[in-house]
């Protein structure tokens, strides 16, 4: 039987379409476990197929070539897939939601304006919109150091067109634009059923808790004065060998501790200690040590190398993204229209790149494509000494994780009732450890899956306060000086309902672990975080269901 033939004999199923967007310098592998979450938590609560597409067309230094570039290759990537979707597997994408990490929440915010001109979100109901470590309210530096008041002035030539639109200093003035109520980017963000975003909280030097958690405050920067205080009642997860919880912040527990009894000892002391801390941040001796064996090197060879390259990438990007030409993405839409959701046969030609499209994102999931690649030397220089600490808590750690509650030692194994997740390989795995095979602990891991449902319900009304700011972690002194332009998108992205997630990752690099960038192994407190969110999303797709039913 011809492909055609055994397309027509199947039955056309609905499908709901989730778009991964990454950030700056990366690819679509680093949103490999955000990926996995959804499409093993996801389908059970769902009426349409759960699939998913990680855009690969704008990966490595493609990022820097701006916001509005980014996101137009990004909408063909979506149309073309919609498009192969519907003829390889006859699913009619009926839902759409999108998350985006770091610069990808901004590109994606872009996407959202110009479906929502070309009418897309007449077809295709908007869901979900998440972000991760996202720099909404832009990226700016506040200490009176001379390091900040260089990367203010310097930064915004480093990274192309897509530096200038972070630290605001673009002719168009774009993240000012996307946030303007009367705007179609700000219309369309409005249209979805949830929007979600995480913020780290500390760790995270590549996109401040500010802007993430779109405020105007910076409650962290003080840390010996914070004792941080977390959700209660979260449940366990087991990922590799390890036994976490979600690191997920509770503001309303957290408080600002008196002057005088800080100076007597470190108020994170108690959390520190119930946490998975390295041999690396623990040995002041030893962490001294490798630091300035990695400055040496740094210092003088790596980062002029490096500087110099991301300047010679920006200023190629620069001038390349005059010449690039606009696609026609009014005219894609149109013949994904016709033929999709009309009568009309699918695109000969657009599915040939669809599966072209296909078949080099298989290939970036397949291989390291980041090897060889001078986008990589970029990012390991400004993650390399957190990616060492990371490996040091991964050989170091000995001991399972307790809240800093005492409400248990964290040692419990999850539920009966949890699902296991997928392995490495797809398959599911069962709920039992065998403890000769180590290489099955590090694959697999499984989740309290009803225990986070029901920590989701009992802490949606917390996430979701447009109170926060009353809490007392948020005090005067905390509050920056946004200026105009930024304190304009704070009040503008604020009257869109969210559900805010600040999470503390106690590793050196939060912004890498927010996401489990280099995967679960190497972060699973990321991981389990990761896998809570998409109980916010399970939850609000069963209530859908029972309100349809």
């Amino acid at each position: 039987m011809a492909e055609g033939d055994e397309l027509k004999s199947q039955k056309e199923e609905e499908a709901h379409l989730f778009v991964l967007v990454h950030g700056l310098w990366g690819g679509p592998n680093h949103m490999s476990t955000i990926e996995r979450a959804i499409l093993e938590l996801l389908p059970a609560t769902s009426k349409e197929k759960i699939v998913t597409l990680k855009p690969s067309s704008f990966r490595f230094w493609k990022t820097y070539d701006g916001i509005e570039i980014n996101a137009h290759r990004v909408i063909k990537d979506i149309l073309y897939e919609i498009e192969i979707l519907k003829q390889k597997s006859n699913y009619k994408v009926v839902k759409f939601s999108i998350v985006g990490y770091s610069l990808g929440g901004l590109i994606a915010r872009f996407i959202i304006g110009e479906f929502f001109r070309l009418g897309f979100f007449d077809t295709v109901k908007p869901v979900f919109f998440t972000t991760f470590a996202t720099p909404h309210v832009g990226v700016e530096f506040f200490k009176n150091f001379l390091f900040d008041k260089a990367a203010n002035e310097v930064g915004r030539y480093l990274f192309g067109p897509s530096g200038k639109q972070l630290f605001v200093a673009d002719d168009e003035r774009l993240l000012v634009k996307l946030a303007d109520p009367e705007g179609d980017f700000f219309k369309g963000l409005s249209l979805f059923e949830k929007h979600i975003l995480l913020s780290n909280v500390r760790n995270d030097r590549t996109v401040a808790f500010f802007t993430s958690f779109i405020t105007e405050y910076s409650p962290f920067d003080n840390w010996n004065t914070v004792r941080i205080k977390y959700l209660k009642d979260l449940s366990q997860s087991r990922i590799g060998k390890m036994w976490v919880r979600p690191k997920v912040v509770d503001l309303s527990r957290t408080t600002i501790v008196r002057e005088e009894r800080n100076s007597s000892f470190n108020v994170n002391a108690e959390v520190n200690s119930q946490e998975e801390t390295s041999i690396f941040r623990s040995n002041v001796v030893l962490r001294y040590f490798m630091i300035s064996v990695v400055a040496l090197f740094l210092i003088p060879i790596w980062i002029p190398f490096v500087l110099i390259s991301s300047l010679v990438a920006s200023l190629y990007s620069s001038t390349k993204v005059r010449i690039i030409e606009k696609p026609n993405i009014k005219e894609h839409w149109t013949r994904v229209f016709h033929s999709v959701y009309g009568s009309s046969p699918i695109d000969i030609e657009d599915a040939k790149i669809a599966l072209e499209n296909r078949n080099k994102r298989k290939k970036l999931a397949d291989h390291e494509s980041f090897k060889g690649d001078t986008s990589n030397l970029t990012e390991n220089t400004m993650e390399g000494i957190m990616y060492a600490e990371e490996r040091f808590t991964t050989k170091a750690s000995k001991r399972r994780e307790r809240t800093d509650d005492n409400d248990g030692d964290g040692t419990q194994p999850a539920k009966d009732s949890s699902r296991s997740s997928a392995s490495d390989d797809d398959t599911a795995v069962q709920n039992t450890v065998t403890p000769r095979d180590e290489d099955y602990e590090l694959k697999s891991f499984f989740i309290d899956i009803e225990g986070n449902d029901r920590a989701m319900q009992d802490n949606h009304a917390l996430l979701t306060s447009k109170e926060y700011l009353k809490f007392d972690i948020f005090t005067p002194s905390s509050r920056l000086n946004l200026g105009d332009d930024k304190s304009f998108i704070v009040r503008s992205l604020n009257k869109i309902p969210w559900v805010k997630i600040p999470v503390y990752i106690d590793a050196w690099n939060s912004h890498d672990g927010i996401v489990a960038r280099r995967g679960p192994k190497t972060n699973p407190k990321g991981t389990s975080t990761i896998f809570l969110w998409v109980s916010l999303l399970r939850n609000h797709l069963q209530s859908s269901t029972n309100a349809s039913s």
